[in-house]
C-alpha cells in the first residue's frame, strides 16, 4: 500500500483524497506529488517522503499514473543498483494506491526546491530522459536528510530487508 500524497492543483485532477489514509507499506514511505509545468510540457514532480528520492512523469493521462509511476519507480531504482528482489518488493508494496492530501511542509519544500531545479535546467522540447533528470535531482544533498543525498538514503533503505525509515523534521 502506498500512501501518495497530492497538492491541491493535483488532486483538482486526481479526485477527492482520502482524509486519513492507512500507513504505507513501501520501504520509501508516503509519495508526495505535485504538478510541473515547463513550457508547453506537464509534468508530475513525485518524492519519497522517507528518502526525498525523486521521480518524474508526465502528466498525459492521470488515469494510468499507476503504471507511469512503477515504470520511472523501476527505471530509477535499477540505476542506482538496488537488488532485483528489493526492487520487485518495492513494486508489489506500491501497487496499491491510496490518493491524500500532503502532511509535511519539510517534505513539501523539498518538493518545491525539486521543482524550481527541473524548471531551470529543462527547455521545452519534451525531448528529454526524465530517469536522468530525476536522478540528478536526487544527487543534491538536502538540508530535511542532514545533507544526505537521496538517492544514498533510498538506496539504504532498499537495500535492507526491513522497512527503516528515517525520522523527517
Amino acid at each position: 500500500m502506498l500512501v501518495l500524497r497530492c497538492t491541491q492543483k493535483l488532486l483538482k485532477r486526481l479526485g477527492p483524497p482520502v482524509v486519513n489514509p492507512p500507513v504505507s507499506t513501501t520501504a520509501l514511505g508516503d509519495w508526495f506529488a505535485q504538478p510541473v509545468s515547463i513550457g508547453h510540457q506537464r509534468y508530475v514532480l513525485l518524492v519519497s517522503a522517507c528518502s526525498l528520492l525523486p521521480l518524474v512523469v508526465r502528466a498525459r493521462d492521470v488515469k494510468h499514473f499507476d503504471v507511469a509511476f512503477a515504470d520511472a519507480l523501476t527505471a530509477a531504482l535499477w540505476r542506482i543498483g538496488v537488488p532485483p528482489a528489493n526492487v520487485a518488493r518495492e513494486l508489489s508494496e506500491s501497487r496499491e494506491i491510496v490518493v491524500s492530501s500532503t502532511n509535511s511542509r519539510s517534505v513539501l519544500g523539498s518538493v518545491n526546491d525539486f521543482s524550481q531545479m527541473m524548471k531551470w535546467s529543462m527547455t521545452d522540447t519534451g525531448d528529454v530522459n526524465l530517469t536522468d533528470i530525476a536522478l540528478w535531482l536526487g544527487n543534491s544533498p538536502c538540508k530535511t536528510l542532514g545533507f544526505k543525498i537521496p538517492l544514498e538514503v533510498a538506496f539504504g533503505l532498499l537495500e535492507s530487508d526491513q522497512h527503516r525509515r528515517p525520522a523527517l523534521g
